[in-house]
Protein backbone atom coordinates (compact mmCIF):
# COMPACT_ATOMS: atom_id res chain seq x y z
CA UNK A 1 0.00 0.00 0.00
CA UNK A 2 2.68 2.70 0.99
CA UNK A 3 4.74 1.85 -2.05
CA UNK A 4 1.17 2.22 -4.22
CA UNK A 5 1.09 6.05 -2.26
CA UNK A 6 4.93 6.86 -3.00
CA UNK A 7 4.39 6.24 -6.93
CA UNK A 8 1.11 8.23 -7.22
CA UNK A 9 2.93 11.40 -5.59
CA UNK A 10 6.11 10.90 -7.47
CA UNK A 11 3.80 10.62 -10.57
CA UNK A 12 2.01 13.61 -9.47
CA UNK A 13 5.02 15.58 -8.83
CA UNK A 14 6.25 14.95 -12.29
CA UNK A 15 3.22 15.82 -13.96
CA UNK A 16 2.87 19.24 -12.12
CA UNK A 17 6.16 19.70 -12.42
CA UNK A 18 6.16 19.26 -15.98
CA UNK A 19 3.52 21.70 -17.03
CA UNK A 20 3.67 24.76 -19.32
CA UNK A 21 3.01 27.70 -17.71
CA UNK A 22 -0.42 29.37 -16.63
CA UNK A 23 -1.18 32.48 -18.51
CA UNK A 24 -0.36 34.69 -15.65
CA UNK A 25 2.73 32.87 -15.16
CA UNK A 26 3.69 33.45 -18.97
CA UNK A 27 2.56 36.90 -18.61
CA UNK A 28 4.56 37.62 -15.75
CA UNK A 29 7.39 36.23 -17.49
CA UNK A 30 7.06 38.22 -20.62
CA UNK A 31 6.89 41.75 -18.62
CA UNK A 32 10.26 40.43 -16.90
CA UNK A 33 11.69 40.10 -20.64
CA UNK A 34 10.95 43.23 -21.83
CA UNK A 35 11.68 45.50 -18.88
CA UNK A 36 15.14 43.85 -19.14
CA UNK A 37 15.31 43.79 -22.73
CA UNK A 38 14.17 47.70 -23.04
CA UNK A 39 15.41 49.26 -19.56
CA UNK A 40 12.07 50.40 -18.91
CA UNK A 41 9.09 49.58 -16.33
CA UNK A 42 6.48 47.91 -17.78
CA UNK A 43 3.21 49.42 -16.83
CA UNK A 44 0.52 47.07 -18.60
CA UNK A 45 0.31 43.67 -20.94
CA UNK A 46 -2.91 44.36 -22.47
CA UNK A 47 -4.90 41.77 -24.73
CA UNK A 48 -2.38 39.16 -23.22
CA UNK A 49 -2.93 35.57 -24.89
CA UNK A 50 -1.17 32.39 -24.56
CA UNK A 51 -1.62 29.83 -27.43
CA UNK A 52 -0.36 26.29 -29.09
CA UNK A 53 2.72 25.21 -26.70
CA UNK A 54 4.15 22.90 -26.86
CA UNK A 55 7.38 21.13 -25.28
CA UNK A 56 10.58 23.00 -26.63
CA UNK A 57 12.68 20.11 -28.76
CA UNK A 58 15.83 21.62 -28.63
CA UNK A 59 15.91 22.75 -25.01
CA UNK A 60 13.69 23.23 -21.65
CA UNK A 61 10.41 24.73 -21.04
CA UNK A 62 7.91 24.98 -23.78
CA UNK A 63 7.36 27.11 -26.58
CA UNK A 64 3.89 29.42 -26.93
CA UNK A 65 2.60 31.67 -29.54
CA UNK A 66 2.29 34.97 -27.21
CA UNK A 67 0.22 37.69 -28.46
CA UNK A 68 -0.60 41.32 -26.58
CA UNK A 69 0.70 44.98 -26.51
CA UNK A 70 2.88 46.19 -24.06
CA UNK A 71 2.92 48.80 -22.22
CA UNK A 72 6.50 50.46 -21.46
CA UNK A 73 7.16 53.70 -19.44
CA UNK A 74 10.00 55.35 -21.12
CA UNK A 75 11.07 58.85 -19.88
CA UNK A 76 6.89 59.45 -18.45
CA UNK A 77 5.60 58.12 -22.01
CA UNK A 78 3.51 55.38 -22.72
CA UNK A 79 5.23 53.67 -25.38
CA UNK A 80 2.76 50.44 -26.73
CA UNK A 81 4.39 47.53 -28.69
CA UNK A 82 2.71 44.95 -30.07
CA UNK A 83 4.08 41.12 -29.20
CA UNK A 84 3.24 38.38 -31.88
CA UNK A 85 5.66 35.81 -31.22
CA UNK A 86 6.38 31.97 -30.70
CA UNK A 87 8.46 32.52 -27.48
CA UNK A 88 10.21 29.76 -24.75
CA UNK A 89 9.02 29.43 -21.62
CA UNK A 90 11.15 27.49 -19.05
CA UNK A 91 11.77 27.56 -15.18
CA UNK A 92 14.96 28.92 -13.61
CA UNK A 93 15.08 29.15 -10.05
CA UNK A 94 11.40 28.39 -8.99
CA UNK A 95 10.15 30.82 -11.52
CA UNK A 96 8.98 31.05 -15.27
CA UNK A 97 11.45 33.27 -17.53
CA UNK A 98 10.50 33.82 -21.12
CA UNK A 99 13.35 33.96 -23.57
CA UNK A 100 13.20 35.12 -27.00
CA UNK A 101 15.08 32.53 -29.06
Amino acid sequence: MKAWILAAAAALCLTACSSKPSEEQAKQALADLMAQSASAPVVTIDGFTLTGCKRAEDTDGYRCDTRGTVVLDMMGNRVPLPVDKNLRYAKADGSWRAYAQ
